[in-house]
């Protein structure tokens, strides 16, 4: 259902690369921190995430029932519903090339000050294509293709963010519910997306794991869900 990973391997020069060489203009303390920084990544491995084939998944009847738990709708007290937020949805369609040398130059360089509004353009700071750039929380993720334009100018967004969860509901229990999906009793060391019974969980486990951690699969996992 999806394509697998490919290694990229690095560029013996990709250090030479001009978006990789910080000016000496910037601060002493943010210069050193970016070359610290780029000298980590160049040690570790980046993976091209797989893309998800949608009109597979059309054929096989799957796609609707996965876009219904993609779709979230924030409703009001009443139950009068506000805002419906499609992000998930575009954010498993984006089909993007994917350049070593961006990526490099924008994780040794990205800060993001948790402590400022959403809509605070000082929030994200960052280098790219060599130049040094700032957004806000909601203007990198209309960039990045989540949101629309439209969707951020609405008198219900703001609210619909701050409805979002972003910690564990009181109510969830790990055991539980892994018990409810598979039928077993939770061991992290063992527990594998093939144990979920339902062919359209295990793809919302797969898509969900892969976008978010961009980890290889392992054999066995690539065994049970296929």
């Amino acid at each position: 259902m999806a394509g697998r990973m490919q290694r990229t391997n690095p560029p013996e020069d990709v250090t030479d690369h001009r978006f990789l060489q910080f000016p000496q203009t910037l601060n002493d303390a943010t210069r050193a921190l970016y070359v610290t920084n780029l000298s980590l990544l160049l040690t570790k491995e980046i993976d091209i995430a797989p893309s998800f084939d949608w009109e597979l998944a059309t054929r096989t009847g799957l796609a609707a029932l996965i876009q219904g738990f993609l779709q979230y709708t924030h409703s009001n007290a009443s139950g009068v519903d506000l805002f419906v937020c499609q992000g998930w949805a575009r954010l498993f369609q984006i089909q993007e090339p994917v350049y070593r040398e961006f990526l490099l130059e924008f994780y040794a360089t990205v800060s993001y000050d948790h402590r400022k509004a959403l809509e605070d353009r000082t929030a994200f700071a960052f280098r790219l294509g060599g130049v040094s750039r700032e957004c806000c929380v909601i203007e990198l993720a209309t960039r990045v293709g989540i949101y629309t334009a439209d969707e951020t100018r609405s008198v219900h967004f703001l609210a619909f963010l701050a409805d979002c969860l972003t910690e564990w509901p009181d109510d969830y229990n790990e055991n539980t519910f892994w018990a409810e999906i598979t039928g077993a009793v939770y061991t992290p060391s063992t527990a594998r997306g093939g144990m979920i019974r339902s062919t359209t969980y295990r793809i919302l486990h797969r898509l969900i794991s892969i976008c978010l951690t961009h980890h290889k699969n392992s054999q066995q996992d690539d065994g049970d869900d296929e």
